[in-house]
């Protein structure tokens, strides 16, 4: 297969990187603790919500 010469844009440049997510520990544990003590059917309704 051969390619073709199709000129490339240089001056676009890429979408930006989204930034990281950070979470702080208190924010950690409240969600660990949220999600043991949940029943088994809300566990994945708690991960949505929180976009885990």
């Amino acid at each position: 297969m051969t390619s073709t010469n199709v000129p490339v844009a240089e001056s676009e440049d890429p979408a930006p990187r989204p930034t990281r997510r950070r979470f702080s520990p208190e924010y950690k544990l409240r969600m660990v603790a949220e999600y043991d003590a949940a029943p088994a059917g809300e566990k994945g309704a708690i991960l949505r919500r929180e976009r885990l």
